[in-house]
């Protein structure tokens, strides 16, 4: 007789998409320099940076036991893969308007590299965790921003960028349950949460000066307003409003499924056409 050894099926798919971003306007949020670069700045931490998290997941995956958590390494793997893939080809868009977003990523792939070489396994994982957080976070309030997100003009960096917040929520626990499947403790968790958040938070604000120096709109008070009030906002604020949810994680029983997006995620692969 032959033992059964077939395995459930992962939590969530692996969608492929190929955008295409040749007729993008240049100023695609709002119409406004500040904002559309903000959201470029976050486009150019994607490629390497989920090559990141993959790699340190990767890196624990034959430690973990669990049937149901190695099928959702998988389909994590596979997920990220495709984001780093159309955050790539959103190049197109950028390099059409002179916006040199690989420069950017280069950068990026240089602090990886560093902070591997200068790191253990446990932190890097714990470091995927903290930033799986954010992206997850983040993810969430474009979900439930519409205030925001039809400030989106063009329809297919519209669909990108919906069709990738799903995504984070569909696979934010995996890297956590992995961490916490391998041994990773409190203390290691929190540490890298501290760093991640200052080397975060500082590389946006490298970047976005950088893309509006390089496009001539550093000195766009107007533009500056708008923007600040939408990422700084004390009631509305895309950023202000992480701060409870950023908080939360350094709460000793946290997990990323205590913020329940399920409804969310459902709400919206039915609105962009997914069937799963």
């Amino acid at each position: 007789m032959t033992a059964n050894t077939s395995l459930p099926p992962a939590s969530f798919p692996v969608r492929r998409m190929d955008f295409s971003f040749a007729q993008t306007d240049k100023y695609w949020f709002a119409e406004d320099p500040f904002m559309s670069h903000f959201m470029n700045n976050l486009s150019s931490l994607f490629p390497y940076g989920e090559k990141f998290f993959v790699d340190s997941v990767r890196a624990v995956r034959d430690q973990v036991t669990d049937p149901q958590l190695k099928k959702d390494i998988s389909a994590f793997i596979g997920q990220e893969a495709m984001h780093s893939k159309e955050h790539a080809a959103y190049n197109d868009y950028a390099a059409e308007h002179g916006i040199d977003l690989e420069r950017l990523e280069l950068r990026i792939k240089v602090l990886l590299e560093w902070m591997t070489r200068f790191s253990t396994q446990k932190q890097r994982l714990a470091a995927t965790c903290a930033l799986e957080h954010f992206t997850a976070t983040m993810a969430e309030q474009l979900l439930q921003r519409e205030d925001l997100t039809t400030q989106m003009n063009d329809a297919k960096l519209y669909q990108l960028w919906m069709w990738h917040a799903i995504e984070e929520n569909e696979h934010k626990a995996v890297a956590y349950d992995v961490y916490q499947a391998t041994g990773g403790g409190y203390f290691t968790r929190v540490l890298m949460m501290a760093i991640t958040t200052l080397t975060f938070f500082g590389v946006i604000g490298w970047f976005q000066l950088h893309l509006l120096r390089k496009d001539g709109q550093l000195f766009n008070w107007r533009s500056w307003k708008k923007g600040l009030g939408m990422l700084l906002g004390l009631r509305n604020g895309f950023l202000s409003r992480l701060l409870l949810p950023y908080l939360d994680y350094y709460r000793p029983g946290f997990h990323p499924n205590d913020h329940d997006t399920r409804h969310l995620e459902q709400d919206w692969r039915q609105r962009l056409g997914f069937s799963d």
